[in-house]
């Protein structure tokens, strides 16, 4: 097998080089002290005024709509409909607000979103089970014991150790679940995100969520003088040595932001996973975390008109650290993003159904400022945007996309989004977790081909395992999280062909599951660059 090291000249170790030849910008004032300025981390917003969510809750594979979800928001409760659509209105433009979202048959999940004007922003919220999920239904009186071997993770609760949260006698059997939130994987899963009581934001290596009700539905809380034991694993894109003893943060939902709360020791378990342990006294989720040592990022936000988009939501995702940060353009479409110090990351913009391009940057003892345009929104309905994540292993997987003109975009061939074929690999990651962050404008009529590739050839675990996870979104297709359902360990295979995508003459998009792993010769037939069909355009109503 070739070096791909040696293939991609932008994947330099030096972090010096490395702000050389990826960056599109430059650090500006790399020696300044972050205390000296009083407008130093803090996002920019909008004037105060009030917008709404219009949103719907559906099953993240099927996609199935989940009918009377209950959506808790400050305090207030939502039921979804028959059509699992609801309604959150007088919502502050510019403030992030977090939901809570219940529904028989998935465990509790919290989605954090910012409402970033006064149209009615559409989200669709997805609820999944999977492995990092256990659950177990029995009576008070026993002691709860939930573990997850494989992933290192574990909630012990003594015998009649939970109540009541209004003091009442309990109803039936209680029902308690673990959910293990894994931030260097998929950074967006953490509950409310990763603002700290009071100011700045955290970085995580790992957390837990416990939920327990009794069969009324009734919240249950640690009674006074009892305490549970945690073991929360390490998940962080980080590579810096974990410390012994780590901060511990608690969500608190009513003011929405992480506060800390003692402190969670390292260990070594059996199986090898390293995680940490931490005694507590409340029901919740709980978070290995440090307060993050934050730079200004600006920017601007264009459409592909070139004018300017105001009230866009941009994201930051670290790649060598675990957090998200966001902010929101103002009026001319400028945007202050706090950042980490020191540190890899990409950010991109939202504007509505519509994703702009990720750029990589590298910040370093200071402010940065991107240099090289603006991030980018398409004006019409005809764009893609497609990012794949990872575990730890294998380190080096491979976005691959083949467009109906027979262009094919990977790491050797990035694209290019100005020109044919409007796609282009943004983010391309070779060290474990990800991203890769491919961006498709001006849709060809015809047939996308995705796929993805084990390029380090390891297979313990194999990309299955790992695990992957390709997010899609696009103005005129559903957002969904695809995985793959056949497992690769012990195969001879190491491409995952994952889905293709058919775009008529208005950019509608009809999505085609795929889903199966490819032998060599069928991963080059079907992936193969020959770039010889002349390109036809779809034209979005």
């Amino acid at each position: 097998m070739s070096n791909k090291k040696m293939i991609k000249p932008l994947q330099i170790l030096s972090v010096g080089a490395l702000s050389t030849l990826i960056l599109i910008g430059c650090n500006e004032d790399s020696n300044s002290n972050s205390t000296k300025n009083p407008e130093q981390n803090t996002p920019t917003v909008p004037s105060q005024n009030v917008g709404s969510i219009s949103g719907i809750v559906v099953d993240q594979i099927s996609l199935a709509p989940i009918a009377n979800a209950t959506i808790t928001i400050a305090g207030k409760k939502y039921i979804s409909s028959a059509t699992g659509s609801f309604q959150l209105p007088d919502l502050t433009v510019g403030e992030s607000v977090t939901l809570t979202i219940n529904a028989e048959g998935y465990p509790e999940r919290t989605f954090t979103t910012v409402v970033a004007s006064t149209a009615p922003l559409s989200v669709e919220y997805q609820l999944n089970n999977d492995d990092t999920i256990v659950s177990v239904v029995q009576t008070s009186k026993a002691s709860v014991n939930l573990v997850i071997e494989r992933l290192g993770a574990k909630v012990t609760i003594p015998a009649n150790a939970l109540q009541r949260a209004d003091g009442q006698p309990i109803v039936g059997d209680i029902s308690v679940t673990m959910d293990v939130i894994r931030p260097a994987i998929n950074s967006d899963e953490m509950p409310g995100g990763y603002g700290i009581v009071g100011g700045g934001f955290m970085e995580s290596w790992g957390a837990l969520k416990i939920t327990a009700i009794d069969s009324a539905k009734n919240d249950l809380v640690i009674a006074d003088g009892s305490r549970a034991s945690l073991v929360i694993p390490v998940s962080t894109r980080s590579l810096e040595p974990l410390k012994q003893q780590m901060p511990l943060f608690f969500y608190n939902a009513i003011q929405q932001g992480w506060v800390q709360t003692g402190t969670a020791e390292l260990q070594t378990l059996a199986n090898g996973v390293q995680a940490y342990t931490a005694s507590v006294d409340t029901i919740g989720s709980w978070n290995i975390d440090v307060a993050m040592d934050t730079v200004n990022v600006t920017g601007c936000v264009a459409d592909t008109d070139g004018v300017r988009v105001k009230n866009a939501l941009v994201k930051s995702d670290g790649i060598n650290y675990s957090s998200v940060t966001t902010a929101i353009a103002n009026s001319n479409g400028d945007f202050t993003l706090p950042a980490r110090r020191n540190s890899q990351l990409y950010v991109y913009a939202q504007n509505g159904s519509r994703t702009s391009n990720a750029k990589p940057i590298t910040t370093l003892g200071g402010n940065y400022r991107i240099t090289d345009g603006c991030l980018t929104v398409s004006t019409e309905n005809d764009n893609l945007s497609i990012r794949l994540t990872w575990g730890e292993r294998p380190r080096d997987v491979d976005s691959h996309l083949l467009t109906p003109s027979g262009d094919h975009i990977y790491y050797s061939n990035k694209g290019n989004l100005s020109s044919a074929p409007f796609a282009n690999l943004d983010v391309d990651d070779t060290d474990s977790f990800g991203p890769e962050f491919v961006t498709v404008r001006n849709l060809m009529v015809g047939r996308y081909r995705y796929g993805v590739h084990n390029y380090s050839g390891t297979q313990g675990p194999g990309i299955k395992d790992s695990p992957v996870s390709v997010f899609l979104a696009g103005p005129t297709i559903r957002s969904r999280t695809l995985t793959p359902t056949v497992n690769d360990t012990g195969t001879s295979s190491y491409f995952w062909h994952s889905f293709d995508l058919v775009v008529d003459e208005r950019c509608n998009i009809t999505y085609q599951t795929v889903d199966r792993w490819l032998t060599v010769e069928e991963e080059r037939t079907t992936f193969r660059n020959t770039a010889e069909s002349t390109p036809r355009y779809c034209t979005a109503p």
